[in-house]
């Protein structure tokens, strides 16, 4: 969010500089499974999905980078409680733009156990992108268009209406966006500034299949609480799916390995809906973070009451798939040019006073 902000600031002909405490995508970004998928419950996201999709496709046009893109489609495995809901969301999404198909599962993926499957969606021109080289290509292009980027510069303090504090010098600035992660709230809480946002440990486990045939494409199993992708080199990319436990922690005192119970959990759900995998060990894997607004959706735009204060922040493991559009709207607003497809108002943080807060078709971050 961060680096799509700084472009599209850039590329304004605005004086932008991001101040980045480690490296570019060098945290819970850089971890991200980076599923790309449209399927939202709420037409204003699906468009943004479907901008920032298009976005990522068309990277290398767009930014002068190299692919970061991996068009190999999206699966939405669905149980017969969600059936009915899951096909009310597509005739909604295919109306804001999306495309998708109904299809049998076990037509699409080879080796697939039906088993509790009543409902099966594909995005054929979804997948998954490279984390680090997308948000490190904003980062070069936004440079290229004059912006500067300084890694290692963790900011001390915001200090409303001048700027940020970095080594205990101030710096200037009309406007500043704070698009921290997990640290957002630590950094306007102490301007008073209280943000309901929740940091959970979030644990994804690499496994090698083995040498045969890996899963072609990415999928999202509601039926079975799970996510997964190919990895490259016969490896596949498996996290846990909504609804789980969420383990609350410090973002600087927190286990970035990944538990055995979780490993020897998600083996089991893979082994059973995929029988064929049966053998594939855990090769890699770790832990990064989200943080988790009330309802699933990020705070994004100006703060009433703070003047040149902008907000980037509350993916609650969403806002890499809706990264490009985040960067639209952000900049948009802070420039005055709002952009067509979605009203950055819409998220700002006075929703959850007004009681205007975002839905869920099935609940929490399966937004």
């Amino acid at each position: 969010m961060g680096t799509t902000t700084l472009w599209e600031l850039a590329r304004a002909g605005e004086d932008a500089l991001l101040l980045e405490a480690g490296r570019v995508a060098g945290g819970s970004t850089g971890k991200s499974a980076a599923i790309v998928r449209t399927h939202y419950s709420n037409p204003e996201v699906v468009r943004m999905a479907v901008r920032s999709r298009d976005a990522l496709l068309r990277l290398p046009e767009l930014l002068g980078c190299a692919p970061v893109y991996e068009r190999c489609g999206w699966v939405f495995l669905v149980d017969a409680d969600e059936r009915d809901v899951a096909r009310e969301n597509r005739r909604m999404q295919l109306a804001e733009g999306a495309h998708s198909e109904e299809v049998d599962a076990s037509e699409l993926l080879g080796g697939v156990s039906p088993d509790g499957i009543a409902y099966a969606l594909f995005e054929p021109d979804s997948g998954f992108a490279d984390p680090v080289a997308a948000t490190r290509a904003y980062a070069v292009a936004a440079q290229r268009q004059g912006a500067e980027v300084r890694e290692e510069t963790p900011v001390e303090a915001i200090v409303p209406g001048r700027g940020v504090r970095v080594g205990g010098e101030l710096i200037e600035a009309d406007n500043v966006v704070v698009a921290a992660g997990a640290w957002t709230a630590r950094l306007t809480a102490a301007i008073g500034l209280e943000l309901p946002i929740a940091t959970t440990r979030e644990q994804d486990v690499v496994f090698e299949t083995g040498g045969g045939p890996t899963i072609e494409h990415a999928v999202s199993a509601q039926v079975d609480r799970l996510y997964l992708r190919p990895a490259g080199d016969g490896r596949l990319l498996t996290g846990k799916g909504y609804p789980k436990e969420y383990e609350l922690v410090d973002p600087d005192r927190y286990d970035e390995g990944v538990d055995d119970e979780f490993e020897a959990d998600v083996r089991a759900r893979i082994e059973g809906r995929f029988p064929r995998l049966g053998g594939m060990r855990a090769v890699g894997g770790g832990t990064g973070l989200y943080e988790v607004t009330p309802d699933w959706h990020p705070i994004l735009g100006a703060v009433d009451g703070y003047d040149g204060l902008y907000l980037a922040t509350g993916g609650s493991g969403h806002c890499f798939k809706l990264g490009p559009a985040i960067g639209e709207l952000v900049a948009g607003q802070l420039l005055g040019r709002p952009v067509d497809y979605a009203d950055v108002g819409s998220f700002s943080l006075s929703r959850f006073a007004e009681s205007r807060q975002f839905a869920s078709t099935y609940g929490g971050n399966r937004a």
